[in-house]
């Protein structure tokens, strides 16, 4: 049942219960003038909390209205019960019922990004099969994955090569000037803890089976689009840089044996075309997309590199719905 806490005005924060667990949920920005004005979610990656995500929270506050949460295990929010394992269908069903338990009303602009693209496209399943597929007004994905993207990672080359190394720190991300020193210990802090990585492990036990369970929807293959003409914005950002610095400091930690680093450099070799072209199939889920790309050192992680690339993406979106 709606808690008697109206999340439609003023900003809140909190654990809130889904009947299984609670989940922490955070809302901020301008008091919607309207029903039809959307609120933004935001739904981050893969082992990803959105201590991530709080320059994008400050720099998307003044003006939308922006909802974001912990997924089971990260964060504050409980870990997830058993028998619940967070594949993205139940990923995307947590968050429906945290959506419902909240009376956040839509409509929603969903803004997503690298295994967030799977988990969000779930999210519009579930909309799609009640019949409320009109309550999304769009979507921007950021170097976002799709129902292919398992073709290309986890790859247990990567695994071997990169054993050992502090991924965040060997790509920068942990030093963004977007993040005050205060923001950067607390999401360091959080990639450590035995909780989250425990989460992430999780997550990721289950990427592969939840990217296969996507591609059985067929979203991408449909003669209408999914969305019809709602806008959706596909923003590209360059996983492959991310993956030739940590190569690098792998090879220099003498990490992997020469067989896996060799297979590792020949999957480079087609990452970043295929990358791009999964991506742009994404755009098919609507017939009023458009694809663009952050300039190459942005990485993977664009809401920690060029949050403002996002920003514009967000807003083509916003003036674009209808």
């Amino acid at each position: 049942m709606p808690i008697e806490n109206c999340w439609e005005t003023g900003e809140h924060d909190g654990l809130i219960s889904i009947g299984t667990h609670r989940l922490f949920a955070s809302i901020f920005g301008p008091d919607r003038t309207s029903p039809t004005v959307p609120v933004v979610i935001i739904l981050p990656g893969a082992a990803a909390s959105i201590k991530e995500w709080v320059a994008m929270r400050r720099m998307l506050q003044p003006s939308t209205r922006v909802f974001l949460y912990e997924r089971s295990g990260l964060g504050s929010s409980d870990e997830s019960p058993p028998g619940e394992p967070p594949t993205a269908e139940t990923i995307a069903r947590e968050l429906d019922l945290l959506l419902q338990t909240l009376a956040i009303k839509p409509p929603y602009v969903l803004v997503c990004h690298s295994y967030g693209g799977v988990t969000s496209r779930e999210f519009l399943h579930r909309k799609q099969e009640s019949g409320t597929l009109h309550e999304i007004a769009g979507m921007v994905f950021v170097d976002a994955n799709q129902e292919r993207n398992s073709e290309l990672w986890p790859d247990s080359n990567f695994d071997a090569v990169s054993s050992g190394i502090d991924t965040m720190e060997v790509t920068g991300l942990n030093h963004s000037v977007f993040l005050s020193d205060a923001e950067r210990s607390e999401m360091i802090a959080e990639n450590a803890s035995a909780k989250h990585r425990r989460a992430a492990a999780a997550e990721m036990a289950h990427y592969r089976e939840s990217c296969a369970v996507l591609g059985r929807k067929k979203q991408l293959e449909a003669e209408v689009p999914l969305l019809g003409s709602r806008p959706v914005s596909v923003l590209k950002g360059n996983a492959a840089y991310d993956l030739r610095k940590i190569y690098a400091a792998g090879v220099a930690a003498g990490s992997g044996s020469p067989e896996e680093r060799m297979a590792y450099q020949q999957k480079l070799d087609t990452y970043d075309e295929k990358d791009e072209s999964f991506q742009r199939q994404t755009t098919k889920l609507s017939s009023n997309s458009r694809f663009s790309s952050t300039p190459r050192e942005s990485g993977h992680c664009v809401h920690l590199t060029q949050p403002d690339a996002i920003i514009r993406e967000i807003q083509w979106v916003l003036d674009h719905t209808h």
